[in-house]
């Protein structure tokens, strides 16, 4: 596929590629009045814009002018409203959408973008961290995941993990591809933030071949298991131990530090006024965990 440059309209053109392949969950209808395709830029506009009225504005704007920034900026013909393009968009999974991902991060990559986000000797930094976008006392469907409180109520939601490039050189983010966390076919046990992180691992190792990546994590993400999944894939990792849940690695660090095995350093990092003084202490071949096989991380 060729690569569009990244500009706004590159990435415009990409969002058309995608939206021309998505099927219509609609019946076919003389009724109907909006297309798929407004109905995805609608909402990509208003997303993008950050302003829920903007269509609402927009919309006036027509009335009055008979042309709108939705036309010009992001090519919409007609312009739904929200409840309009919600019950259209409900009938699309948004998986679909994510090839947009993958063009936009490789037009980026191919034009050099991505140098001014290398850290740590050349790797990329992602991020992974769950949100939660949904919750419900009474409202579910089959793919909420649930929890029950002590009282015995039961709370229906909706989870995701979303990895980002970042860079602490860089203001702004690149966004990687979601994945849901959602019950999966064949499995008794409920999804969660690890599982669903070791599916995108596996599913995009093959995005950065020739390119090294450090993912970052929470103290969630810091068991062997995973760290064993991101080193079979080649990815490195930066994961929080926190004493609480590591308590064997706090003590094997403790032992080394009575024994003088741990190193320091120090860096000074101009604050604006002033230089600070960091002070860092670290060490290498650190058991992960105490039962056997254990890995040794540094």
């Amino acid at each position: 596929m060729e690569v569009k440059e990244l500009s706004f309209l590159g990435m415009l053109s990409y969002f058309n590629m995608v939206i021309a392949g998505l099927v219509n969950p609609r019946s076919a209808s003389n009724a109907t009045l909006y297309s798929l395709k407004d109905a995805v830029l609608g909402a990509f506009a208003g997303f993008f814009m950050q302003n829920e009225s903007f269509l609402e504005y927009q919309r006036q704007l027509n009335s009055r002018c008979g042309r709108d920034n939705a036309q010009s900026l992001f090519g919409l013909v007609k312009i739904p409203t929200v409840e309009q393009m919600r019950n259209i968009l409900e009938g699309i999974a948004a998986k679909y959408l994510f090839p947009l991902f993958k063009w936009i991060y490789q037009g980026l990559r191919d034009q050099g973008y991505l140098k001014g986000f290398a850290a740590l000797d050349g790797n990329l930094l992602v991020t992974l961290d769950g949100t939660q976008y949904y919750d419900s006392e009474k409202i579910s469907c089959p793919c909420c995941s649930t929890r029950t409180s002590k009282q015995g109520k039961t709370t229906y939601h909706h989870q995701a993990i979303l990895p980002v490039i970042i860079s602490p050189d860089q203001e702004s983010v690149i966004s990687l591809p979601p994945e849901f966390i959602t019950p999966q076919d064949g499995s008794e046990k409920q999804d969660c933030e690890q599982n669903a992180a070791k599916r995108w691992i596996a599913s995009h190792s093959s995005w950065f071949e020739g390119q090294a990546i450090t993912l970052l994590g929470d103290d969630l993400y810091s068991r062997q298991p995973m760290a064993e999944h991101c080193l079979e894939y080649n990815f490195n990792f930066i994961f929080v131990c926190l004493p609480t849940s590591h308590p064997a690695l706090y003590d094997w660090v403790a032992f080394m530090e009575a024994n003088g095995e741990v190193k320091t350093t120090q860096q000074r990092v101009w604050n604006g006024r002033y230089f600070d003084i960091w002070d860092y202490r670290y060490l290498n071949q650190v058991p992960l965990r105490e039962q056997q096989p254990v890995l040794l991380v540094n």
